[in-house]
Protein backbone atom coordinates (compact mmCIF):
# COMPACT_ATOMS: atom_id res chain seq x y z
CA UNK A 1 0.00 0.00 0.00
CA UNK A 2 1.48 3.31 -1.05
CA UNK A 3 0.46 6.82 -0.16
CA UNK A 4 2.43 9.59 -1.78
CA UNK A 5 2.18 13.32 -1.11
CA UNK A 6 3.01 15.00 -4.39
CA UNK A 7 3.97 18.55 -5.33
CA UNK A 8 3.53 19.95 -8.79
CA UNK A 9 6.64 19.76 -10.91
CA UNK A 10 7.47 19.62 -14.57
CA UNK A 11 8.47 16.34 -16.11
CA UNK A 12 9.05 15.47 -19.73
CA UNK A 13 6.11 13.66 -21.27
CA UNK A 14 6.88 9.92 -21.38
CA UNK A 15 7.01 7.95 -24.57
CA UNK A 16 3.92 5.88 -25.22
CA UNK A 17 4.12 2.14 -25.76
CA UNK A 18 2.03 0.86 -28.62
CA UNK A 19 0.24 -2.42 -28.00
CA UNK A 20 -0.63 -4.90 -30.72
CA UNK A 21 -4.33 -5.77 -30.47
CA UNK A 22 -3.62 -9.49 -30.42
CA UNK A 23 -1.34 -8.97 -27.43
CA UNK A 24 -4.06 -7.07 -25.65
CA UNK A 25 -6.42 -9.98 -26.15
CA UNK A 26 -3.98 -12.60 -24.98
CA UNK A 27 -3.12 -10.60 -21.89
CA UNK A 28 -6.77 -10.60 -20.88
CA UNK A 29 -7.13 -14.34 -21.11
CA UNK A 30 -6.88 -16.21 -17.82
CA UNK A 31 -2.95 -17.08 -16.83
CA UNK A 32 -27.88 11.43 -16.19
CA UNK A 33 -30.93 13.67 -15.56
CA UNK A 34 -31.60 16.02 -12.58
CA UNK A 35 -31.23 14.57 -9.11
CA UNK A 36 -34.28 13.61 -7.12
CA UNK A 37 -34.77 15.36 -3.79
CA UNK A 38 -35.17 12.09 -1.93
CA UNK A 39 -32.52 9.39 -2.44
CA UNK A 40 -33.86 6.25 -4.07
CA UNK A 41 -32.82 2.71 -3.30
CA UNK A 42 -29.07 2.39 -3.60
CA UNK A 43 -28.64 6.16 -3.85
CA UNK A 44 -27.22 8.88 -1.64
CA UNK A 45 -27.38 12.65 -1.63
CA UNK A 46 -23.87 14.03 -2.00
CA UNK A 47 -22.53 17.22 -0.44
CA UNK A 48 -23.21 20.56 -2.06
CA UNK A 49 -20.52 22.39 -4.02
CA UNK A 50 -17.55 23.64 -2.03
CA UNK A 51 -18.13 26.91 -0.15
CA UNK A 52 -15.87 29.79 -1.08
CA UNK A 53 -13.66 29.39 1.99
CA UNK A 54 -12.39 25.89 1.23
CA UNK A 55 -10.60 24.41 -1.78
CA UNK A 56 -12.57 22.31 -4.21
CA UNK A 57 -11.56 18.67 -4.15
CA UNK A 58 -11.45 16.41 -7.19
CA UNK A 59 -10.95 12.67 -7.57
CA UNK A 60 -9.04 11.26 -10.53
CA UNK A 61 -9.94 7.57 -10.74
CA UNK A 62 -7.58 5.45 -12.80
CA UNK A 63 -8.48 2.48 -14.97
CA UNK A 64 -7.59 -1.13 -14.26
CA UNK A 65 -10.43 -3.52 -14.95
CA UNK A 66 -11.97 -5.19 -11.93
CA UNK A 67 -9.31 -3.54 -9.76
CA UNK A 68 -11.58 -0.48 -9.93
CA UNK A 69 -13.38 -2.04 -6.97
CA UNK A 70 -10.59 -0.39 -4.94
CA UNK A 71 -12.12 2.98 -5.85
CA UNK A 72 -15.24 1.91 -3.98
CA UNK A 73 -13.18 1.35 -0.83
CA UNK A 74 -11.67 4.82 -1.18
CA UNK A 75 -15.10 6.41 -1.61
CA UNK A 76 -16.44 4.61 1.45
CA UNK A 77 -13.69 6.00 3.66
CA UNK A 78 -13.90 9.54 2.30
CA UNK A 79 -17.63 9.52 3.00
CA UNK A 80 -17.14 8.17 6.50
CA UNK A 81 -14.55 10.83 7.23
CA UNK A 82 -16.71 13.64 5.86
CA UNK A 83 -14.22 14.64 3.18
CA UNK A 84 -16.24 16.34 0.42
CA UNK A 85 -15.87 15.58 -3.27
CA UNK A 86 -16.58 18.36 -5.75
CA UNK A 87 -15.42 16.78 -9.02
CA UNK A 88 -14.81 13.27 -10.31
CA UNK A 89 -13.08 12.29 -13.54
CA UNK A 90 -12.52 8.64 -14.38
CA UNK A 91 -10.79 6.51 -16.98
CA UNK A 92 -12.05 3.12 -18.11
CA UNK A 93 -13.56 1.18 -15.18
CA UNK A 94 -12.54 4.07 -12.94
CA UNK A 95 -15.08 6.07 -14.95
CA UNK A 96 -17.73 3.42 -14.26
CA UNK A 97 -17.27 3.69 -10.49
CA UNK A 98 -16.99 7.47 -10.57
CA UNK A 99 -19.99 7.84 -12.87
CA UNK A 100 -22.30 5.66 -10.81
CA UNK A 101 -21.23 7.43 -7.63
CA UNK A 102 -21.70 10.88 -9.17
CA UNK A 103 -25.17 9.80 -10.27
CA UNK A 104 -26.11 8.93 -6.70
CA UNK A 105 -25.28 5.26 -6.22
CA UNK A 106 -24.04 4.39 -2.73
CA UNK A 107 -20.58 2.83 -2.35
CA UNK A 108 -22.29 -0.25 -0.90
CA UNK A 109 -24.45 -0.66 -4.00
CA UNK A 110 -21.46 -0.26 -6.33
CA UNK A 111 -19.45 -2.69 -4.21
CA UNK A 112 -22.11 -5.34 -4.67
CA UNK A 113 -21.85 -4.96 -8.44
CA UNK A 114 -18.25 -6.17 -8.14
CA UNK A 115 -18.41 -8.70 -5.30
CA UNK A 116 -21.56 -10.37 -6.63
CA UNK A 117 -20.05 -10.56 -10.14
CA UNK A 118 -22.84 -8.45 -11.68
CA UNK A 119 -20.40 -6.00 -13.22
CA UNK A 120 -18.11 -8.55 -14.87
CA UNK A 121 -21.02 -10.69 -16.09
CA UNK A 122 -22.39 -7.62 -17.83
CA UNK A 123 -18.98 -6.62 -19.13
CA UNK A 124 -18.19 -10.10 -20.51
CA UNK A 125 -21.57 -11.51 -21.48
CA UNK A 126 -19.85 -14.62 -22.86
CA UNK A 127 -16.66 -16.05 -21.28
CA UNK A 128 -13.64 -14.67 -23.11
CA UNK A 129 -12.14 -18.07 -23.85
CA UNK A 130 -15.36 -19.14 -25.57
CA UNK A 131 -15.59 -15.88 -27.50
CA UNK A 132 -12.03 -16.33 -28.77
CA UNK A 133 -12.79 -19.88 -29.90
CA UNK A 134 -15.65 -18.69 -32.09
CA UNK A 135 -13.71 -15.84 -33.72
CA UNK A 136 -14.07 -17.49 -37.19
CA UNK A 137 -17.83 -16.99 -36.91
CA UNK A 138 -17.28 -13.24 -36.75
CA UNK A 139 -16.29 -13.30 -40.40
CA UNK A 140 -19.62 -14.76 -41.54
CA UNK A 141 -21.47 -11.40 -41.52
CA UNK A 142 -18.64 -9.88 -43.57
CA UNK A 143 -19.16 -12.54 -46.21
CA UNK A 144 -22.76 -11.36 -46.40
CA UNK A 145 -21.69 -7.75 -46.80
CA UNK A 146 -22.46 -6.77 -43.19
CA UNK A 147 -19.66 -4.63 -41.78
CA UNK A 148 -19.13 -3.79 -38.11
CA UNK A 149 -16.37 -2.29 -36.01
CA UNK A 150 -13.47 -4.44 -34.87
CA UNK A 151 -13.91 -6.13 -31.49
CA UNK A 152 -15.26 -9.28 -29.86
CA UNK A 153 -18.03 -7.70 -27.75
CA UNK A 154 -20.54 -5.10 -28.95
CA UNK A 155 -21.22 -3.67 -25.50
CA UNK A 156 -24.98 -3.16 -25.81
CA UNK A 157 -25.80 -5.41 -22.88
CA UNK A 158 -23.19 -3.62 -20.82
CA UNK A 159 -24.75 -0.23 -21.65
CA UNK A 160 -28.19 -1.59 -20.76
CA UNK A 161 -26.84 -2.93 -17.49
CA UNK A 162 -25.42 0.48 -16.61
CA UNK A 163 -28.71 2.18 -17.47
CA UNK A 164 -30.57 -0.16 -15.12
CA UNK A 165 -28.40 1.06 -12.24
CA UNK A 166 -29.93 4.51 -12.62
CA UNK A 167 -33.49 5.87 -12.52
CA UNK A 168 -34.71 7.04 -15.92
CA UNK A 169 -34.58 10.64 -14.70
CA UNK A 170 -30.90 10.57 -13.77
CA UNK A 171 -28.95 9.49 -16.83
CA UNK A 172 -27.41 12.66 -18.26
CA UNK A 173 -23.90 13.59 -17.15
CA UNK A 174 -24.43 17.35 -17.23
CA UNK A 175 -27.26 17.18 -14.67
CA UNK A 176 -25.39 15.34 -11.92
CA UNK A 177 -24.88 16.94 -8.51
CA UNK A 178 -21.16 16.11 -8.64
CA UNK A 179 -19.61 17.33 -11.92
CA UNK A 180 -18.28 14.26 -13.71
CA UNK A 181 -16.20 13.46 -16.73
CA UNK A 182 -15.49 10.13 -18.47
CA UNK A 183 -12.23 9.97 -20.41
CA UNK A 184 -12.12 8.13 -23.74
CA UNK A 185 -9.87 8.07 -26.80
CA UNK A 186 -11.25 9.10 -30.18
CA UNK A 187 -9.95 6.81 -32.93
CA UNK A 188 -10.81 9.38 -35.59
CA UNK A 189 -8.36 12.07 -34.47
CA UNK A 190 -6.21 9.95 -32.17
CA UNK A 191 -6.78 12.15 -29.11
CA UNK A 192 -8.15 11.60 -25.61
CA UNK A 193 -11.06 13.73 -24.47
CA UNK A 194 -13.32 14.16 -21.45
CA UNK A 195 -16.98 13.41 -22.04
CA UNK A 196 -19.00 15.74 -19.80
CA UNK A 197 -22.41 15.75 -21.48
CA UNK A 198 -24.85 13.23 -22.84
CA UNK A 199 -26.00 9.81 -21.77
CA UNK A 200 -23.96 8.46 -18.86
CA UNK A 201 -24.09 4.77 -19.76
CA UNK A 202 -22.91 5.40 -23.32
CA UNK A 203 -20.04 7.53 -22.06
CA UNK A 204 -19.01 4.82 -19.60
CA UNK A 205 -19.29 2.20 -22.33
CA UNK A 206 -16.96 4.30 -24.48
CA UNK A 207 -14.45 4.89 -21.69
CA UNK A 208 -13.88 1.16 -21.15
CA UNK A 209 -14.09 -0.12 -24.73
CA UNK A 210 -10.81 -2.08 -24.59
CA UNK A 211 -9.29 -2.29 -28.11
CA UNK A 212 -9.72 -5.68 -29.81
CA UNK A 213 -11.86 -6.92 -26.91
CA UNK A 214 -14.78 -4.49 -27.23
CA UNK A 215 -16.06 -2.70 -30.32
CA UNK A 216 -15.49 1.08 -30.41
CA UNK A 217 -18.43 3.25 -29.36
CA UNK A 218 -19.71 5.88 -31.77
CA UNK A 219 -20.92 9.12 -30.18
CA UNK A 220 -21.70 11.84 -32.67
CA UNK A 221 -18.81 12.06 -35.13
CA UNK A 222 -16.35 10.44 -32.72
CA UNK A 223 -15.46 6.75 -32.40
CA UNK A 224 -14.24 5.99 -28.89
CA UNK A 225 -12.08 3.31 -27.26
CA UNK A 226 -10.73 2.75 -23.76
CA UNK A 227 -9.13 5.73 -22.04
CA UNK A 228 -6.19 3.62 -20.90
CA UNK A 229 -4.71 3.79 -24.38
CA UNK A 230 -3.55 7.38 -23.75
CA UNK A 231 -4.83 8.73 -20.41
CA UNK A 232 -5.28 6.17 -17.66
CA UNK A 233 -5.02 8.51 -14.64
CA UNK A 234 -6.83 11.78 -15.48
CA UNK A 235 -5.29 14.19 -12.97
CA UNK A 236 -4.82 17.12 -15.34
CA UNK A 237 -8.38 16.74 -16.61
CA UNK A 238 -9.68 16.84 -13.04
CA UNK A 239 -7.81 20.11 -12.46
CA UNK A 240 -9.31 21.53 -15.63
CA UNK A 241 -12.76 20.67 -14.32
CA UNK A 242 -12.07 23.16 -11.51
CA UNK A 243 -10.48 21.16 -8.68
CA UNK A 244 -7.98 22.95 -6.43
CA UNK A 245 -6.83 19.71 -4.82
CA UNK A 246 -6.71 16.48 -6.83
CA UNK A 247 -6.59 13.10 -5.13
CA UNK A 248 -5.49 10.50 -7.66
CA UNK A 249 -6.40 6.87 -7.05
CA UNK A 250 -3.90 4.77 -8.98
CA UNK A 251 -4.82 1.08 -9.32
CA UNK A 252 -1.90 0.05 -11.53
CA UNK A 253 0.05 -3.05 -10.65
CA UNK A 254 3.52 -2.45 -9.29
CA UNK A 255 6.37 -3.41 -11.59
CA UNK A 256 8.54 -5.83 -9.66
CA UNK A 257 11.29 -8.20 -10.83
CA UNK A 258 9.70 -11.31 -12.31
CA UNK A 259 11.26 -14.73 -12.81
CA UNK A 260 12.13 -15.57 -16.42
CA UNK A 261 10.06 -18.81 -16.52
CA UNK A 262 6.94 -16.72 -15.85
CA UNK A 263 7.04 -15.46 -19.43
CA UNK A 264 6.52 -18.95 -20.83
CA UNK A 265 2.87 -18.78 -19.78
CA UNK A 266 0.32 -17.80 -22.40
CA UNK A 267 -0.45 -14.08 -22.25
CA UNK A 268 2.28 -13.33 -19.71
CA UNK A 269 4.40 -11.20 -22.05
CA UNK A 270 1.45 -9.06 -23.16
CA UNK A 271 0.32 -8.65 -19.55
CA UNK A 272 3.78 -7.42 -18.61
CA UNK A 273 3.85 -5.02 -21.55
CA UNK A 274 0.48 -3.56 -20.58
CA UNK A 275 1.67 -3.10 -17.00
CA UNK A 276 4.71 -1.21 -18.24
CA UNK A 277 2.54 0.83 -20.60
CA UNK A 278 0.29 2.05 -17.79
CA UNK A 279 3.28 2.77 -15.58
CA UNK A 280 4.84 4.99 -18.25
CA UNK A 281 1.77 6.95 -19.34
CA UNK A 282 0.72 7.59 -15.73
CA UNK A 283 4.01 9.17 -14.65
CA UNK A 284 3.30 12.72 -15.76
CA UNK A 285 -0.20 12.58 -14.27
CA UNK A 286 1.15 11.38 -10.95
CA UNK A 287 3.45 14.39 -10.86
CA UNK A 288 0.45 16.73 -11.12
CA UNK A 289 -1.53 15.11 -8.31
CA UNK A 290 -1.66 16.60 -4.82
CA UNK A 291 -2.09 13.10 -3.46
CA UNK A 292 -1.70 9.64 -4.89
CA UNK A 293 -3.52 6.82 -3.18
CA UNK A 294 -2.19 3.53 -4.49
CA UNK A 295 -4.14 0.52 -3.12
CA UNK A 296 -2.23 -2.75 -3.11
CA UNK A 297 -4.00 -4.62 -5.90
CA UNK A 298 -1.05 -6.39 -7.51
CA UNK A 299 -1.97 -9.89 -8.62
CA UNK A 300 -5.60 -9.14 -9.45
CA UNK A 301 -6.26 -9.72 -13.16
CA UNK A 302 -7.94 -7.03 -15.25
CA UNK A 303 -10.98 -9.20 -16.01
CA UNK A 304 -11.01 -11.45 -12.98
CA UNK A 305 -14.47 -12.80 -12.14
CA UNK A 306 -13.42 -14.01 -8.69
CA UNK A 307 -15.46 -12.42 -5.88
CA UNK A 308 -12.46 -12.78 -3.60
CA UNK A 309 -10.43 -10.54 -5.91
CA UNK A 310 -13.13 -7.87 -5.87
CA UNK A 311 -13.32 -7.97 -2.07
CA UNK A 312 -9.54 -7.76 -1.85
CA UNK A 313 -9.59 -4.61 -3.97
CA UNK A 314 -12.34 -2.96 -1.93
CA UNK A 315 -10.42 -3.66 1.28
CA UNK A 316 -7.18 -2.41 -0.27
CA UNK A 317 -8.90 0.82 -1.23
CA UNK A 318 -10.23 1.29 2.28
CA UNK A 319 -6.85 0.65 3.88
CA UNK A 320 -5.06 3.06 1.54
CA UNK A 321 -7.68 5.77 2.02
CA UNK A 322 -7.56 5.53 5.82
CA UNK A 323 -3.83 6.10 5.71
CA UNK A 324 -4.40 9.10 3.46
CA UNK A 325 -7.04 10.87 5.56
CA UNK A 326 -4.77 12.72 8.05
CA UNK A 327 -2.58 14.17 5.31
CA UNK A 328 -5.59 15.08 3.16
CA UNK A 329 -7.16 16.96 6.08
CA UNK A 330 -3.89 18.78 6.66
CA UNK A 331 -3.68 19.80 3.01
CA UNK A 332 -7.28 21.03 3.02
CA UNK A 333 -6.69 23.09 6.15
CA UNK A 334 -3.48 24.55 4.78
CA UNK A 335 -5.11 25.44 1.47
CA UNK A 336 -8.08 26.99 3.27
CA UNK A 337 -5.81 29.36 5.20
CA UNK A 338 -3.87 30.47 2.15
Amino acid sequence: MDLVLKHRKNRPHPCHLFLIPSLVLSSLLPATEAWADTPKSGQISHVESAPNHRPKIGLALGGGGVRAAAHVGVLKVLEEEGIPIDYIVGSSTGAVVGGLYSAGMTPMHIEEQFTKKKFMHAFLTVPLTLRVLVIPLFYTPKLLGIESYDGLYRGRKFANYLNKQLPATERNIEDMRIPFGAVAVNLIDGKACTITTGNLSRALQASCAIPALRKPVKLGSALYVDAGVLDNLPVERTKKMGADIVIAVDIDEKIVPTAEPTFKKFGSVAHRVMTMHYSVIDQDQQAMADFIIHPEVTGVGLISTDSADAKKCVEAGQAAARSAVPAIRELIERSTKE
